[in-house]
């Protein structure tokens, strides 16, 4: 935190989305275990046919293939460790293009706070994950933006597929 102003920077506030990834992940191992995965309905989750580093990689250029921009990639097994939690691989890619950020900008600002959109990708005991948040239940609950939730929607598909089993 920031003392001066009190607002998480950014580093904070992956961290802190790291620890609660964490105790999200340990409902989901249990699932594993039982060969089963419970995916909220909000969410798309998709089982990659590749090794963790290989995911990651195939799926930053998924996204350059939907000719969105890679932004930012969080590495949460590293930012867990410096607070000694031994955890699996885990990263977060955030991506967005300005294409979309005009439709927003023109369509509702209010959903702004919605991007960039991110994929998390996870290694567990059944292999690597990769797992997002449907734009339609984000950008698409927002007033004239149902159909770019949509919209990205099957993008972010497209992204996934493109490693998934």
């Amino acid at each position: 935190m920031n003392k001066e102003n009190a607002m998480p920077t950014r580093t904070s506030r992956v961290l802190v989305g790291s620890l609660v990834t964490l105790m999200l992940l340990s409902v989901g191992v249990v699932a594993q275990e039982k060969k089963t995965m419970a995916v909220p309905k909000d969410r798309g989750m998709v089982m990659s046919k590749y090794g963790f580093d290989e995911t990651v990689s195939n799926v930053k250029q998924a996204i350059e293939g939907q000719q969105m921009m890679v932004l930012f990639s969080a590495d949460h097994q590293q930012m867990l460790k410096m607070v000694g939690v031994d955890a699996n691989p885990m990263t977060t890619v955030e991506f967005f293009h300005p294409r979309y950020g005009k439709r927003i900008f023109e369509g509702n600002m209010d959903a702004s706070a919605e991007v960039p959109l991110r994929i998390m990708v996870m290694q567990g005991p059944m292999g690597t994950m990769v797992e997002w948040v449907k734009p339609s239940t984000t950008i698409g609950k927002y007033k004239g933006l149902g159909s770019l939730g949509t919209e990205l929607d099957a993008t972010l598909q497209k992204i996934a597929s493109a490693v998934a089993k």
